[in-house]
């Protein structure tokens, strides 16, 4: 059948553990686009980061980003969908992050906001080579609940900038992988049905607003476009992409998958690592 519309995760389905694009994956998306195919990227990364990616695959258009929190065109800039989380609950899962020893970042407006510096914000960074602004606010669960403001984290002598907290699009909390599983599944349980927890790598763990998804941001995306959910192709490897992958016309999971991406796909695809983004690109929409 030809697809209409590809969604295609960023982190260990387009981008290897090195951050490389590999060139075959690159020129398959670009015939994909030619044959009239609109390509996305669906990721849990912010807006800055994800269009630096756009640029490198000629993705112009509306991207998906914070998880399905955020939609906004990587052309203008215009957001045509946001669902941040609440502030009251964010500051709540800040409080309980931090008496478990815990590293969070907020995401408010583009920028990171943390509570101390530590060496989990210099790893985080190290995936990141846009090097996102940092705000550093000492209580950061009071500021965000009382919507107060902060300076940048290292900022130069005489730089007076302060910015003023808002309700974060997400929360995102570092830790070793045993324990990023742990507080994840402890965090579902005391939030569940007011926060939507996951993780994105195994020491990422993240929370949003309920009922955000790589999937609901694209089923509104493909609606907004008049596409149907059978015209979609929805690629991905861990457990933030399982909405995506279960609402898509046709699923895919990376060869690299975890097993529970892999269990409800509609096939796997070879790895990261072997290009598994361009050979599904071949068979199901070039030779489609």
């Amino acid at each position: 059948m030809p697809y209409k519309l590809l969604a295609l995760d960023l982190d260990g389905t387009v981008l290897d553990a090195q951050l490389q694009l590999a060139p075959e994956v690159a020129t398959a998306i670009a015939a994909a686009q030619a044959r009239g195919v609109y390509v996305t990227i669906a990721t849990g990364r912010m807006f800055g980061s994800t269009i630096q990616f756009a640029r490198q695959l000629n993705i112009d258009g509306p991207l998906i980003c914070f998880q399905g929190a955020l939609i906004r065109d990587s052309r203008d800039g215009a957001i045509s969908y946001h669902v941040p989380t609440p502030a009251d609950l964010a500051a709540e899962a800040i409080e309980l992050l931090h008496a478990a020893g815990l590293f969070v970042l907020a995401y408010i407006d583009e920028r990171l906001w943390v509570a101390e510096q530590r060496a989990e914000l210099d790893l985080y960074l190290g995936w990141h080579p846009e090097q996102p602004e940092v705000v550093l606010a000492p209580n950061l669960a009071d500021t965000i609940a009382r919507g107060a403001s902060a300076g940048l984290l290292g900022a130069p002598a005489g730089d007076t900038r302060r910015f003023r907290a808002g309700p974060p699009t997400k929360l995102m909390f570092v830790a070793e992988p045993a324990l990023a599983e742990r507080e994840t599944a402890r965090l579902a349980l005391h939030f569940a049905g007011r926060l939507a927890v996951m993780r994105s790598h195994a020491m990422f763990g993240e929370l949003t607003a309920p009922g955000v998804s790589k999937g609901a941001a694209l089923a509104q995306l493909a609606a907004h476009m008049g596409i149907a959910r059978e015209d979609v192709i929805a690629i991905g490897d861990h457990e933030n992409d399982l909405p995506m992958i279960a609402w898509a016309g046709l699923g895919l999971a990376m060869g690299n998958a975890i097993p529970q991406a892999q269990s409800i796909a509609d096939a796997v695809i070879p790895s990261v690592d072997a290009c598994g983004v361009a050979w599904a690109i071949e068979h199901y929409i070039l030779k489609g």
